[in-house]
Order: structure tokens, then sequence, then C-alpha cells
């Protein structure tokens, strides 16, 4: 490949609208836009060349009501005639995905400027909805489409056992790998609550300096663990300040072009951001399929492999940002990656999905926006970036700096080759219908709107080593013991019916 085809990002930008707008002129179209035009400016690409492009890929939106054909309808709005339109499937490494399939396309001469854009208005259309004002965004393009980038939709995460019993929600979810980590940490509950405070509070701090954070405040440890009437529980143990903010108005996006057309255009050097290294790859699909939890194999095989390409140790990384749409994605990442609990570097460049904004699946083109921006005051240095789909299912990772990368193995390696040595892990069978003697693995507690404990939830294992979810009893002296002991390794009875599974303690 001739190095003029090295790929480059030349322009990033973010767009943050903390107040509520008006249906009309602030739907994600809209944002989506409005962050393109900002990319192109961050790059100093005139509007001749920005009309040039010739691929758009849009991210999924959460909030697409009344929207037909999202990356058509941004490539009119922009005047983007020659761009062939494309939209990304669901999951939270859409845009690193999105961002290696454009520097494929640029390596090998099938595009020449490609445009990454995502938004969510979802605080608009909350705000509209609560004054019914909302009939949709009421936009749409017959501009012809590309198949999405993945099939993916928002309810493929999990399989019908999953979806009955709440392992559908990511809310409840990661609060019981969080669980699940804390028994492997073997901390008391009040203890690893205190890790959690501080943990988030270093997050906060990162967004109370970030001007396109949704929160600019730093938050202390105690105001993130602490039950308040502006900070409820929501599953044991998260309370609302540990879980990704979706109702935000957010938008970012990405210029990618190689070096001899970033020469032509007349873009700055000191403009140009490289990706050195790139992997994704999943964790057995379903939740219940897991080898196990507080760990991910898929995270330490995609980091180091995205590391080896670059050419660096996870040592040599100036700038992190990790996935944190809620705690136990930031520790469980953390600890694959081999960085140390009490490492110095700060794990976001942006403050995190729970106080920076977590616009639906387009968190990660907000933090590589914001990790490009550090870069460029920092030459020379590195960063990565993670991302994480669905329940800490699927993962990636992108090793970026502004200095030009020795190889193109980013670009041009075999993506699947990480996915088929996950697959050799450990896969436990699921029983949609267990009963039976059987032990918990990680559990939670779901709470309602008055912070009351309102459901009971396990994942455990029977004797014969199949795996199951179920409900416990709606008992609130059990709930309540639930919450302040663990509950991981409780034995019982699993029972099943109508596809309903209950545990009962012992």
């Amino acid at each position: 490949m001739a190095s003029e085809n090295i790929p480059v990002i030349i322009g990033a930008g973010q767009v943050t609208k903390k107040e509520a707008s008006s249906v009309m002129g602030g739907s994600p179209v809209d944002l989506m836009a409005e962050a393109v035009k900002m990319a192109a400016e961050d790059g100093r690409l005139s509007r001749h060349f920005l009309e040039k492009a010739d691929l758009l890929i849009t991210t999924s939106l959460f909030t697409d009501d009344g929207i037909i054909n999202p990356p058509g309808c941004v490539a009119d709005q922009l005047n983007l005639s020659d761009a062939r339109c494309m939209v990304s499937g669901f999951g939270g490494i859409m845009p690193h995905a999105m961002l290696r399939h454009a520097l494929k396309a640029i390596a090998e001469n099938s595009a020449g400027l490609v445009i990454l854009t995502g938004a969510e208005a979802q605080h608009t259309m909350q705000q509209a909805k609560k004054s019914k004002t909302f009939n949709g965004w009421n936009r749409s393009s017959g501009r012809p489409g590309l198949a999405p980038l993945t099939p993916l939709g928002p309810f493929d995460g999990a399989c019908e056992t999953e979806h009955i019993h709440g392992l559908s929600l990511p809310a409840t979810v990661y609060p019981m790998f969080e669980n699940a980590l804390r028994r492997r940490y073997g901390r008391t509950v009040a203890d690893h609550t205190r890790k959690i405070g501080k943990l988030m509070n270093r997050l906060s701090q990162v967004a109370a300096n970030n001007p396109m954070a949704w929160f600019q405040e730093a938050f202390t440890p105690k105001e993130i663990t602490a039950v308040s009437d502006t900070n409820r529980n929501i599953a044991f143990p998260y309370t609302k300040r540990m879980n990704a903010m979706l109702f935000v108005n957010q938008a970012a996006a990405h210029i990618v072009t190689s070096e001899k057309q970033a020469r032509m255009m007349g873009v700055d050097p000191s403009k140009w951001v490289y990706v050195h290294g790139y992997a994704e790859a999943s964790d057995h699909w379903n939740v219940l399929e897991r080898e196990a939890y507080g760990i991910s194999p898929a995270i330490e095989i995609v980091g180091r492999t995205a590391l080896n390409q670059a050419g660096v140790t996870i040592g040599d990384i100036d700038f992190f940002d990790l996935y944190s749409c809620f705690p136990v994605a930031v520790q469980v990442t953390r600890d694959m990656l081999g960085i140390a609990e009490n490492d110095k570097r700060p794990l976001t460049v942006t403050g995190g999905l729970p106080y920076s904004g977590g616009p639906g699946n387009n968190y990660v083109m907000h933090s590589m926006a914001q990790m490009v921006e550090v870069l460029r005051q920092h030459p020379g240095k590195v960063g990565l970036v993670t991302g994480n789909s669905f329940y800490m299912t699927k993962h990636s990772a992108a090793v970026c700096s502004t200095k030009p990368p020795k190889n193109n193995m980013a670009a041009t390696t075999d993506i699947r080759l990480c996915q088929k040595t996950v697959d050799q892990g450990p896969k436990p069978q699921i029983d949609p219908t267990p009963s039976g003697r059987a032990t918990v693995e990680t559990y939670t507690v779901m709470y309602d709107r008055d912070n009351m404990p309102s459901q009971g939830v396990v994942i455990g294992k029977e004797e014969n080593g199949k795996r199951f979810a179920a409900f416990t009893p709606s008992d609130p002296s059990l709930l309540s013991i639930m919450t302040r002991e663990d509950f991981c390794g409780i034995r019982g009875t699993v029972v099943s019916k109508d596809k309903v599974n209950t545990f009962t303690p012992d």
C-alpha cells in the first residue's frame, strides 16, 4: 500500500446544547449537521472540499421517531451530493467500527473523504413530551442508502429468558456485574461502595473541566454514593449518578481522509491524528453464557492486540478514555488492560458517560473527538480509547497519536482474528426453565421511584452446571438483606413456571 493512502483524522467537532431546543431545528439531524460543520472548521476544510465527501456514516439513533433515513437527511442538509450514506447499527462501539470502516476504505482507495457523525436529542424530546408538543422529528430523505454497518438492533443483545428476567436492561445487568466484581475483589458492601465513589469522583473532576460535558461539575464521592432527592437508587449498588446520562442534546463528528488528500486540501499537518492500532471482539454474546462475571476475556485480547499493532505497552499510554457507562465497565476494562488501581493517569478525557453525557450509541464519537484535541495539544503522545456495546458484550480499542504510524495495521488487519480467540473460551449452557438446587453467582435489587426495593434478580448455576436467570420472592426483608450483605454464593432452590423463574434462598 502506498504511503499516500495512510488514513488520517483531519477534523473533529462536538456539540452540547444543555437547553432544550424547539423540535424544529433541534433534531438529531440538525445536531449532526452542526457537528460536521464544526469538524470541517476544526480542520480548516473549505465548504468546497467538504461537499466532495464520498461516504457519510451516522450512528443509529435512540430517538429517531419521525426521522426517515437519518444519514440521508444529514447529507441533504449539508448538500453532500456525492456521498454514499450508511447507518451504523446498534452498540456503543459503533463509532469505533465506523472509524475502522473509514480507515479501511481510505487505505483501499474505495473512499477519499469520509464523514462520521452521530447525535442524540433526548433532552429536547423529553421536554417536548412533557409539554405535549412532541409529534416526531418530521425529517425524511429519499436518498438511497448502503446496507447498515451491522444489522444489530436495540433488542438483539439478549435471549428470551434474559429479556423475561430483566437482563436486557443495562441498568439491571451492570449492577449484577458490579456485585460479582466486589465478590472477586473480596470486599464488603460498604468498602466497595466507597471505592466506587472515589473512582467516579475522579471521572467527574475531568467533566468539571470539560466545556462539552453535560454536568460540568465535580461530584464528591458522597454525592455519588449517598441517596438523596436528586440521586435515587436505581439498582443495587448503583445510584442515579453512577448511570450513564442518556437525556442529553449532544453530537460529534470526525472527518477522515488520506495523507495525500489532506495535503491536496491544504490541511495543516498539526491537525492530523492517526490510528496506530485497532481491534474489536465480543465476549460470549449472551450474559448467561459468560465464562465468569467481573472479568472480560474480550477486553484483554482486544486491548493487547491494539497495543501490539501500535508497538506500545499499556505503560506507554499517556491518555485514556475507558468506556464508563457504569462503574464496573471502567474497573473491568482497567483490570483487563493491566492498569493498576492506584495508577495516577486519569481514566477519561471527557469525564465519562454519567457526567460528560451518554448520547445513545454515540459516546465514543465524543471520546475520540476529545482525544484528538488532547493529542494535538501534546504532539507525539499516545492515547487509548475503548468502546463497549450492550452488556459489556462487544469491546473495541483504538490507539492514537499525532505521530505517523510505522505500519497501517489498524486499517488492514483482519478484525475477526480476536473473535476467534475469544470464542475458544468456556461457555456455560443456558437453562431457560431451571429446577432444583442452585447457587447464586451474582445478583441485584431493583428500586422503584420512591427508593423502595421492588425486585430481586439473580444469575445462578444449577448443580448440573447450567446457567439461569431468576427473580427472588418480593419479600421486603429478603430484599433488604440482599442490599446489606453479600448474596453471591447463597444456595437455594429454583423453580420455573410459564418461563418465569424464581430462586428462593435456603
